[in-house]
């Protein structure tokens, strides 16, 4: 995929996650049109492969969080962070493919950047519980949530 990135790159455009987080249809038309064909036929290419790898991330990242969720004896659903992480990459891809397709660019790119943000904030959320020791207070709310009224 950094060849992907590469190639974009060298067309003069941005590489992917620009494109991801454009958000509007004028800046997603604008890198588009920077990248030129071979741009984005490396972006579309990287978006396919992108499917395959979120998977893969997928699957490690659920067993890294179980692993710390395990130690810690937090709830058993924080594993399912992973597959919110996955959902919104695989809405963010198919998005972006509409948007390279040129169909209803406004709302795809619009959807594609809210579904990047929502899987980039899941991944922090989920990489930090797994590489920082929790505090006190993160456990213990953890501890209790299940038994808390909202």
């Amino acid at each position: 995929m950094l060849r992907l990135e590469n190639r974009m790159r060298r067309t003069g455009g941005p590489g992917i996650i620009p494109f991801e987080l454009a958000g509007t249809s004028t800046k997603a038309e604008a890198i588009m049109d920077r990248w030129g064909a071979d741009g984005q036929r490396a972006a579309r290419l990287s978006m396919w492969l992108d499917f395959g790898y979120m998977t893969s991330y997928g699957i490690l990242l659920g067993l890294l969080v179980d692993r710390q969720r395990r130690r810690r004896g937090h709830p058993a659903w924080l594993p399912a962070l992973a597959a919110a992480a996955v959902a919104g990459d695989a809405v963010e891809g198919v998005a972006l493919l509409r948007v390279l397709d040129r169909r209803d660019v406004a709302v795809n790119a619009r959807r594609a950047q809210v579904a990047a943000s929502i899987k980039f904030a899941i991944l922090a959320v989920a990489l930090g519980y797994s590489f920082y020791p929790a505090s006190a207070s993160i456990q213990k709310i953890c501890q209790e949530w299940p038994s808390r009224s909202l």
